[in-house]
């Protein structure tokens, strides 16, 4: 992380590095989670692989493909998808989750938007993917409070 001001919020939260990833982590240990990797994250990825990097580039409603550009073309991991939806990153991370504890990206319901209802005339459309459990999507905490203020 180069820049400073962000660099500072995020060491609230956590550790902060500047290198890459390329240069902390042995790269036949790591999957980057690609949208447009030919294949896609499986249980067994778990017994070989021990890193799961998650691009955090969402933004765009479109994927850019900012993942395969700027990290992916530029390393050599393996890389793996999450199928064709663009997820929000605590979605994708939640389907990883998923992943690792044995279920198969198939058997994992997700929405392919989810539309928060703040009133009766005000709303919010996540244009992304959300992964469902009991016709619920699963939703960080905190997130629709901070969109009602918005």
């Amino acid at each position: 992380m180069k820049d400073t001001k962000t660099r500072n919020i995020l060491n609230k939260l956590g550790t902060v590095k500047q290198q890459k990833a390329g240069e902390l982590y042995p790269q036949d240990q790591c999957i980057v989670l690609d949208p447009q990797a030919p294949k896609p994250l499986t249980p067994h990825d778990f017994t070989t692989y021990k890193i799961m990097i998650v691009g955090g580039l969402l933004g765009y409603e479109k994927p850019q493909g900012r993942t395969k550009t700027l990290i992916t073309d530029k390393a050599a991991f393996a890389t793996r998808h999450l199928g064709n939806l663009q997820l929000s990153i605590d979605g994708a991370v939640f389907v990883i989750k998923a992943i690792s504890l044995g279920l198969k990206l198939e058997d994992i319901e997700i929405a392919k938007e989810i539309e928060i209802i703040h009133d009766k005339t005000h709303s919010t459309i996540l244009p992304f993917g959300y992964p469902v459990i009991d016709n619920t999507p699963i939703i960080t905490p905190g997130l629709v409070e901070y969109l009602a203020r918005l």
